[in-house]
């Protein structure tokens, strides 16, 4: 029975072009297959219905999820996937989302190197999967969109947007407010991106007050005798700011990437802005919680896709 159940895995993993590394151990080979897997049976399950709910996606996962456990017991798999599966193409726009409605998306596609990224599949479309997306090799000559924009990740490069961020900066003499915190901008960042004291050196630098969902972030400098401020737009996200300053500097960390024959496993050492993570994740599997950010397993097609997009933007990487 054993073999049969292999067997399935098996068929999985062709269907859907799931390959092993070379050094890959078998049981995190099975939880790639059965993650990617669940995946593509919550995305069919925005069919079922015209009103299809969050409750009815999440049991998807959980009813399959209890039947993947008893069939590969030696499989470890997290008992938050629903909730992870949800969350991750919340953030990747693979459904609309109203209170009580969930539907599927438009279809898109966007071609990179040899790799067609889709949005908006039908169920019964052969496609194939790395982590939680869709693709397919693109073979086609025809105008697609690009991935920067299927994925509202801007063209400009970091350093562009920080020299725009500054142009457009509207600065004041303030005293730094209590309890505000200021941007560390030099490795390492094991205790946390942020620090209580400010820096001096006349570079500019960001800051950040209030409470936690409703944080306002700043351009900070000092000229030696007076702190100057320049308050952002609420929508910029702070790991936006955070990433083209240390990039400005020449202290963003690069990304580690090691390959293992038909996969490779990536080390994030600072987390990008919310588009460029959510493409990273979701066309990814986890080395361990499938909620961890800086561990992460590619095909390596699609890895060296992404590889090229995020290095136009700025991004640097090291092999190891």
């Amino acid at each position: 029975m054993m073999h049969q159940y292999d067997q399935l895995l098996k068929e999985i993993a062709a269907e859907y072009q799931i390959r092993r590394g070379d050094n890959e151990p078998v049981e995190n080979f099975k939880a790639r297959i059965v993650y990617s897997a669940l995946c593509r049976q919550a995305y069919a399950s925005l069919f079922d219905d015209q009103t299809v709910s969050i409750e009815h996606f999440k049991d998807r996962i959980n009813n399959l999820l209890r039947i993947y456990r008893e069939l590969y017991p030696d499989v470890k798999l997290s008992s938050n996937l629903s909730d992870d599966i949800y969350n991750q193409y919340l953030e990747a726009g693979y459904f609309y989302h109203t209170p009580y409605r969930m539907a599927p998306p438009m279809l898109r596609a966007a071609e990179c190197d040899g790799i067609l990224f889709l949005r908006g599949i039908t169920p019964d479309q052969k496609v194939y999967m790395s982590g939680a997306g869709f693709y397919l090799p693109s073979t086609v000559d025809q105008s697609y969109n690009t991935v920067n924009e299927m994925f509202a990740i801007p063209d400009r490069t970091l350093l562009d947007e920080w020299h725009e961020l500054i142009r457009r900066a509207h600065w004041k003499v303030e005293r730094a407010s209590e309890g505000m915190e200021f941007l560390r901008v030099s490795p390492p960042f094991t205790n946390g991106y942020w620090k209580n004291k400010p820096d001096r050196d006349g570079s500019i630098s960001i800051a950040r007050n209030g409470l936690r969902g409703a944080r306002q972030y700043y351009l900070y400098r000092f000229d030696g005798e007076n702190f100057w401020f320049a308050q952002q737009p609420t929508w910029r996200h702070y790991r936006g700011l955070s990433n083209e300053c240390l990039a400005a500097r020449g202290t963003l960390p690069p990304i580690k990437y090691k390959i293992d024959g038909a996969l490779v496993q990536l080390k994030i050492g600072y987390l990008p802005p919310p588009p460029e993570l959510n493409l990273f994740k979701l066309y990814s599997w986890s080395q361990t919680d499938p909620s961890n950010n800086f561990n992460r397993i590619f095909d390596a097609n699609i890895f060296f896709a992404l590889k090229n997009i995020l290095e136009r933007r700025g991004y640097s990487f090291n092999e190891e």
